[in-house]
């Protein structure tokens, strides 16, 4: 009787509704932000939701379910939190006390179509998870010599199961300049670490910081891509999951020397992020200019095509009662609006993920980042939270119900 009411509430009905035409018909043409709220009605549609494997199939299929009120987003690890461009653009991931001290033994290192992955206790482990739905896969031993990892995984066909592709150093192999990296891959199918096909290695120069732990991986189109960055300078390596086969891309002409002034790490102000199916590269230029390119593949050739140019110092001119927020004390900064030049300095990249919004960080005096909202056709600047503790690193995340294959 008290789940039968509790149904009429959600949908104001007049009268009882089958459980099959809800379950089949009703829930899944609902969008996912509404779907995690349900949850919470009864014992019945939790379990639906969140352990009937047919479920989240049948959500994410749906024809007539256009218009998901979750969009694409940044996941913010240290603080479990997903932000969206939504109007409520914040979403803080609840965990049961498990599950919490689970995750705080584990170290996030990205994501790959609605899943995190990253390393429990050190490097011992790795993990998988979801962490829409809670499921999550662990005890994968992290490779010998492992520099950095990524997770090649379709939730929509999760008779494939996931792969796990490592970079490795080759400590024989290395000088004071070069070192050797090869690549090793883990399948869900063997359950164990092999050596990629094509084993030839590639040689860079030997860094500590070779892998910016401020630039995740990206899977997207069956390849994996890696923002690598040496000295002053940064290319992308990218490994062909299927294949196994790797290759080098040199970031856009336009691009290539033109830092921010002031700053020594190229990983700063530079991202790469998943956008419709393409990689995205996005990079702050000089003191006033947010520059973006898509990476086109036609014939086994790579090519860039520039897809934004922003102005920051219109931006903010036109935006600069926003662009005070940034400050603890906004009656006492020091900057005025003809200083808008300086703002760019601290300005940080989030990748693109697309459409007519570009993502930034402002860090100012040193406090913790700012999250910012650019929409394109209008100019306007909207900060995301401003009562919400946000930290780096934000991986781009799209939300699924969809659990983690196995």
């Amino acid at each position: 009787m008290e789940e039968t009411q509790k149904l009429k509430y959600c949908f104001g009905l007049e009268r009882e509704v089958a459980e099959d035409i809800i379950f089949e018909e009703i829930l899944p043409r609902l969008p996912l932000k509404s779907i995690i709220r349900f949850k919470s009605v009864c014992k019945t549609w939790f379990n639906v939701i969140t352990h009937d494997p047919r479920f989240p199939v049948q959500h994410s299929k749906d024809p007539n379910r256009t218009n998901d009120t979750i969009s694409s987003g940044f996941f913010c690890a240290p603080s479990q939190l997903f932000i969206s461009g939504d109007e409520d653009q914040c979403y803080k991931f609840t965990w049961s006390q498990y599950q919490s001290q689970f995750m705080s033994s584990c170290k996030v290192l990205g994501s790959s179509n609605g899943l995190l992955y990253g390393t429990r206790y050190g490097n011992r482990e790795i993990f998988i998870c979801n962490p829409i739905t809670k499921h999550i896969i662990h005890n994968i031993p992290y490779p010998k010599n492992g520099i950095d990892i990524a997770l090649a995984s379709d939730p929509y066909n999760p008779n494939l199961g996931f792969t796990i592709v490592a970079i490795v150093a080759s400590h024989e192999n290395y000088n004071d300049d070069l070192m050797l990296l090869n690549f090793q891959v883990f399948s869900s199918k063997t359950r164990e670490w092999q050596a990629s096909k094509n084993n030839s290695g590639i040689w860079l120069p030997y860094f500590n910081s070779l892998l910016s732990r401020k630039n995740h991986a990206v899977f997207i189109g069956g390849k994996i891509y890696w923002f690598v960055t040496y000295h002053l300078s940064s290319i992308i390596l990218w490994f062909d999951v299927d294949k196994e086969v790797w290759g080098v891309i040199i970031c856009p002409d336009e691009a290539i020397g033109n830092y921010l002034i002031g700053f020594s790490d190229p990983s700063v102000h530079e991202k790469i992020g998943p956008c419709d199916g393409e990689l995205s590269y996005s990079r702050i230029m000089g003191n006033t200019e947010i520059g973006i390119w898509l990476l086109r593949e036609e014939d086994d050739e790579f090519m860039w095509v520039k897809k934004h140019r922003v102005n920051l110092t219109r931006v903010f001119e036109d935006n600069w009662n926003v662009i005070l927020k940034t400050c603890l004390y906004p009656e006492k900064c020091i900057y005025q609006k003809k200083d808008v030049g300086s703002f760019a300095s601290y300005v940080h990249a989030l990748p693109y993920l697309g459409g007519e919004d570009v993502w930034f960080t402002i860090s100012l005096y040193a406090a913790l980042p700012k999250v910012f909202l650019l929409n394109l056709r209008t100019n306007e600047l909207k900060l995301i939270k401003d009562d919400v503790v946000m930290e780096h690193p934000f991986y781009p995340f799209v939300p699924t119900l969809l659990p983690c294959p196995t």
